[in-house]
């Protein structure tokens, strides 16, 4: 099969073994893989291991099933969850299942090939079925939809309550859709490149700032009567998420969204006399099916999210234009189109 296989600080396309799947695991083919912003981070710093198939937003179509499988057929459109929990340590029975203790390997590591190829292999337990209005090309977002939900659910933000989103990349975007589903206004966006500030316009929030060029905390103080509940930084930069403390109304929360492995510094008697809270997010919060559900009613405007779909042979152009000059939405790689 043809499959996008990190080599020594490049992606190149390859032909490697059509994956078997073992007992309890179902064969699937691939139909449309996003690009995660932890896949351009890790592409940009060159953390794949050797041999990685990177993808772990992927949707896709039942083709064979291995022994013990049942419930599934041949042809059935899905999502697949990333990571198979273990279902019985602390976190996994509290509900936090993306803090398991104990997870499998996760598709698109250096154990297990990910979506970025033709044919993937996942167990059953980590399929979740698409409902048949939902194309398969919107139902790629779910796993990075579900983030935000995650997000937004852990900032207990209330319907009417101020929110702050910086950055305006596909989380970003994501974030938007869950907060304007939930009453959230209003709803403010900052982010520097012009494409993608028009991509947060076309959603409909209430206001879109260019950080560069205008004074963000002085727009969030005209727009709210004491700042943002709530400030989802998704950027990764450390210098919006320092400036997102001067956004926030006492008792407010900051959601840390953003990869890097950068650090920030804040002023702990700020953080202590206005009861301000750090938050940091991680993964899907087990929020897949919710998110999957969301799509499928129609309340993301999944076609311009979705900015672009492109082949494996552009997929390293892709991951370094998505580094270097971001302009795009979501990007989903179609592993069948001509190379």
């Amino acid at each position: 099969m043809k499959a996008l296989v990190y080599r020594s600080e490049r992606m190149a396309v390859e032909d490697i073994a059509d994956p078997k799947p073992g007992p309890g695991e179902v064969l699937l083919k691939v139909r449309y893989c996003g690009i995660c912003g932890s896949d351009v981070h890790l592409a940009a710093r060159h953390m794949f291991f050797l041999g990685t198939v990177p993808g772990h937003e992927v949707s896709a179509e039942v083709a064979a099933l291995g022994p013990e499988v049942s419930g599934w057929q041949p042809g059935d459109p899905v999502v697949v969850i990333g990571v198979r929990r273990c279902g019985q340590c602390e976190y996994c029975l509290s509900g936090r299942p993306h803090l398991c203790v104990q997870p499998q390997e996760a598709i698109g590591s250096a154990r297990r090939p990910g979506g970025f190829a033709q044919w993937l292999v996942s167990h059953q337990d980590t399929l979740l079925r698409v409902p048949p209005s939902l194309d398969l090309t919107h139902a790629a977002l779910t796993e990075p939809l579900s983030v935000a939900m995650h997000a937004v659910d852990l900032s207990d933000i209330a319907p009417g309550q101020a929110a702050v989103v910086t950055g305006a990349g596909p989380i970003g975007l994501l974030v938007v859709e869950v907060l304007k589903s939930r009453g959230v206004k209003p709803i403010i966006v900052s982010e520097p490149a012009a494409a993608r500030r028009a991509l947060a316009g076309r959603l409909g929030v209430d206001q879109v700032v260019d950080p560069t060029a205008e004074d963000l905390a002085q727009a969030v103080r005209a727009a709210t009567d004491r700042g943002a509940h709530a400030v989802f930084e998704t950027s990764g930069t450390p210098a919006a998420a320092q400036a997102s403390f001067d956004l926030l109304r006492p008792a407010g929360v900051l959601l840390a969204m953003g990869t890097s492995e950068l650090s920030y510094t804040f002023s702990a008697l700020l953080l202590m006399a206005r009861e301000l809270r750090v938050q940091g997010v991680f993964s899907s919060g087990g929020r897949m099916p919710a998110a999957l559900e969301m799509l499928a009613a129609g309340k993301v405007q999944a076609a311009d999210i979705i900015t672009r779909i492109a082949s494996l042979a552009e997929a390293d152009a892709c991951l370094r234009e998505l580094h270097d000059s971001p302009a795009h939405g979501k990007v989903l790689i179609d592993p069948w189109l001509p190379l």
